[in-house]
């Protein structure tokens, strides 16, 4: 009998027992359900659109960067660090301010198959001359005003092992915004 209603006398207590309207629930789950998968499509829309970032966005604050700059030879630091400052403009060529890193002992290498994110980039490296050495560099920005980036080289050289691994480290620290044209 649907829509019955029964009624139990227990001493002194009247308890109504009504049917339960199964499909009502069904209806108000599936319902829960449908909004729950939306919310989850909505949010994967927005993280995915967030780690999409723009390569043409790079996210390099501009002024005045101090540049620490290691050798690095069989994953030991060779020497004293070299420091250098300089300034970056608003606009300017990350390849040309942050991933133009001297290659130690090779003259005139060239970089290719190069890749730009909004806080990376990725190269490989080809060097010329009396052994043929090719390598890989990245630079990777935790801020807009902090960088840490590699060079890592894969030679044939005289020996074995000789020319293999990273070979330079540098951390890029912005200071302060530049003040002229000469800083």
């Amino acid at each position: 009998m649907p829509g019955a209603c029964f009624v139990f006398v227990t001493g002194e207590h009247f308890i109504m027992h009504r049917p339960i309207r199964h499909s009502r629930r069904r209806l108000q789950n599936s319902d829960v359900r449908r909004r729950f998968i939306v919310l989850l499509f909505l949010t994967a829309a927005l993280v995915s659109t967030a780690t999409l970032a723009d390569p043409g966005d790079f996210q390099a604050m501009p002024g005045l960067w101090k540049i620490v700059t290691r050798i690095v030879s069989h994953g030991q630091i060779v020497g004293q660090p070299k420091t250098t400052w300089h300034c970056v403009d608003e606009g300017a060529d990350p390849w040309v301010e942050f991933a133009a890193i001297d290659v130690p002992n090779q003259t005139k290498c060239l970089r290719h198959d190069q890749r730009r994110r909004s806080t990376a980039l990725d190269w490989s490296l080809s060097c010329p001359g009396n052994t043929s050495t090719t390598g890989k560099g990245r630079v990777d920005f935790d801020s807009p005003e902090h960088y840490v980036a590699s060079v890592a080289m894969e030679g044939e050289g005289e020996g074995e092992g000789e020319g293999e691994g990273e070979v330079v480290r540098v951390e890029g620290k912005r200071y302060a915004a530049c003040t002229s044209p000469s800083d």
